[in-house]
């Protein structure tokens, strides 16, 4: 039966040298309570040191100060304090970035799978199986012939988590498990006996797995609870953990720290399939470069698509198909578990408010690595001659690719999209674009700095790719990039190509991209 302690009591039962997992994704379902207990006493006693944090999406705010007391102060960035952390094992650092940070750096040993293949190493570790075999991560920073997931000095010298090998002539990734000794958990309540409700939580993760695979390894599994309720009354459709396979159970005393999502204080029941909310709440996005790409990309929407939306620049994809009426027909999916719905943005990112059905994050992954998504929409940092998309690895930061590798390697076409250069200063209207003064660097590479999609791998795969930008449209084809499509206002020569630091193939029937893309009035997609 599970034993009800303070976070300090708990904290107290981490080790030097133990093998740690971290429940939570982005702003969602952190152990903030446990983390925070776990600092304080690293502070007090130096101890546990040298602990390796695994995560699936480490729970973090995306903050990006490192000035004491502006930020970082909030999920496993708790746990920055040097000597702490030896290795972190996650499949994204994207929202915690003072780790982010000391993996780019060298500081920490950092191994960096795809957030998939930490889905299902979690399941297999609960089931007992030696690890996974996929192609995800193929031809990308993940395949041991590029990076192998180790993605600075001090991973590459503790050694190889992933290994090729070929089954029936083709080739697969094998990924390792590995045994945890504890995990923090965030649930909404537990009842007397320990067991499990994650009812309230606006993302529900792989914490089945993670207990599981935890317990059977002989760990420690412990949880922070909003609350306490009577023995028997939690519905037992419910319960997501039982009882048995929890150790302790910690009561947050701080709400603050348990809270649904950092974006915001309270509990949204729309965010956890609870209730509906009026629909109607999509903000209208003004005329930039954004809604620009934003209505490119809505020109390639059909009604009966299963399609992903990834954060950033493509999350304005929701706001435009709201305002062009054509929301209608079309199901997102996001890598969370969510499928319909609205798509939550910035830090509220990946809820998704009023959804049609919620399913568990490793289910979902499943189904995106089994080809379930028809068109996916993501962001972009670098791109390079051979098509290659980096979105893992700049700024000083290794971040990783969340579940960016599994969706752009499995769906049937993908639009990358971001803007052509950086902050580069623009006039839009009249049908088409003016670049009034170029930013700094280029976006449109020789070589990326890491591979975290394969151009390659993507033209023997067959998928369909376009890079979508304010001034131009390119596809990928077997001999490199061809742009397809260009703004009206633009300078092929000047605004584009020399801009780039490789020359991309020209269609030879290159087309003018929609004069409706750059006006203030609706496009009328619904027509």
């Amino acid at each position: 039966m599970a034993k009800f302690v303070t976070a300090a009591e708990a904290a107290q039962l981490i080790r030097d040298d133990d093998a740690l997992i971290v429940a939570g994704f982005g702003s969602y379902a952190s152990p903030e309570e446990l983390m925070q207990a776990l600092a304080k006493r690293y502070e007090a006693e130096g101890h546990p040191k040298n602990i390796t944090a695994i995560c699936g999406i480490t729970p973090g705010d995306k903050t990006e100060s490192l000035e004491p007391g502006k930020g970082m102060d909030l999920g496993l960035n708790r746990l920055k304090a040097p000597g702490l952390i030896g290795t972190v094992y996650v499949g994204n650092l994207t929202d915690a970035r003072a780790i982010a940070y000391m993996a780019g750096n060298n500081e920490i040993a950092a191994y960096i799978p795809p957030m998939g293949v930490m889905c299902n190493l979690f399941r297999a570790i609960a089931g007992g199986r030696p690890g996974v075999i996929t192609k995800v991560g193929l031809g990308t920073f993940a395949d041991p012939r590029i990076e192998g997931c180790a993605v600075n000095q001090k991973a590459r010298d503790k050694g190889s988590i992933v290994s090729l090998m070929e089954i029936d002539g083709e080739e697969y990734l094998f990924y390792k498990s590995f045994k945890p000794n504890v995990c923090f958990l965030r649930a909404t309540y537990a009842d007397e006996d320990g067991n499990l409700s994650m009812i309230h939580e606006g993302v529900q993760g792989s914490e089945l797995e993670v207990a599981v695979g935890t317990h059977n390894n002989g760990g420690i599994v412990i949880a922070q609870v909003e609350q306490i309720v009577a023995r028997g009354s939690l519905p037992t459709r419910d319960v997501r953990i039982h009882g048995k396979l929890v150790d302790y159970v910690v009561v947050a005393q701080d709400p603050y720290n348990q809270r649904q999502c950092y974006a915001r204080d309270g509990y949204r029941p729309e965010l956890c399939g609870l209730a509906k909310t009026p629909a109607g709440g999509t903000k209208k996005l003004p005329l930039t470069a954004r809604k620009v790409l934003a209505r490119r990309a809505a020109m390639e929407l059909e009604p009966g698509l299963i399609i992903n939306i990834g954060s950033g620049i493509p999350s304005g994809i929701g706001s435009v198909a709201a305002e062009e009426g054509i929301n209608q027909g079309l199901t997102t999916s996001v890598e969370s578990g969510p499928m319909g719905g609205e798509v939550q943005e910035g830090l509220s990112f990946p809820g998704v408010a009023n959804a049609e059905a919620i399913f568990y994050q490793c289910d979902t992954i499943d189904m995106y690595d089994g080809g379930m998504l028809d068109v996916a929409f993501l962001g972009f940092a670098e791109v390079d001659k051979h098509g290659n998309v980096n979105v893992s690895k700049f700024a000083g930061r290794c971040i990783g690719a969340g579940g960016f590798i599994n969706i752009s390697q499995n769906a049937k076409k993908v639009f990358f999209m971001g803007t052509f250069g950086n902050k580069a200063e623009l006039k839009i209207g009249n049908g088409g674009v003016e670049v009034l003064a170029e930013g700094k660097g280029m976006k449109f590479v020789d070589e990326v700095q890491q591979i975290t999609f394969s151009g390659d791998y993507a033209v023997k795969s067959g998928q369909e790719i376009s890079y979508l930008t304010e001034r131009c449209v390119f596809k990928l084809t077997p001999n490199g990039l061809m742009i397809t499509e260009i703004a009206r206002g633009i300078d092929l020569e000047k605004d584009i190509l020399s801009r780039m630091a490789f020359r991309p193939l020209v269609a030879d029937d290159l087309k003018f991209m929609d004069e409706r893309l750059f006006g203030e009035e609706k496009m009328g997609l619904n027509a």
